[in-house]
């Protein structure tokens, strides 16, 4: 695992760096909008954002165990500044490679999770039938557990 710091802001960012000299950037963007934003639940929703924020060597970065382990940790330290967070994940889709990054978060997810996490997964699709996989970790005792997942079981059809 690598260090990390949490440098905050408006995107509740981390930030790390690999022995590849790579910077990442974890980012937890306040995204009400994604469930239900006038739910009483809608201050807790992010949308969970990795970035390589500095690659200076040109190349697409290799695979490095050490990241996924070090974004585990990330992620479980944004849930103990509070245990009501939900995390949303959308896969980006501009370059039609959403798949993958839906099987890699799938891998780290189950890799690292403990049971008091849930992940729930869904699919949006655009008017252009774009499809889009997104998934949501959420803690089983957050007490807006059954509101929260009935919303998330309910943006496929939201969203078309």
């Amino acid at each position: 695992m690598y260090n990390f710091a949490f440098i905050g802001g408006v995107n509740n960012s981390y930030v790390f760096e690999t022995s590849n000299g790579i910077v990442y950037e974890i980012k937890f963007k306040h995204s009400p909008y994604l469930l239900n934003e006038n739910a009483e639940y809608s201050k807790l929703i992010y949308e969970f954002v990795i970035d390589v924020a500095i690659n200076n060597s040109g190349k697409k970065p290799t695979l490095d165990v050490a990241v996924s382990e070090t974004v585990a940790n990330i992620f479980k330290h944004f849930f103990t500044k509070n245990t009501y967070n939900i995390c949303i994940y959308i896969c980006d889709s501009s370059d039609g490679r959403q798949e993958i990054r839906r099987r890699k978060f799938d891998d780290w997810f189950y890799k690292y999770q403990t049971d008091s996490f849930m992940k729930l997964d869904e699919v949006l699709v655009d008017s252009n039938q774009n499809r889009f996989p997104i998934s949501m970790v959420i803690l089983r005792e957050n007490p807006y557990f059954k509101e929260i997942v009935i919303a998330f079981a309910g943006i496929s059809s939201n969203n078309k």
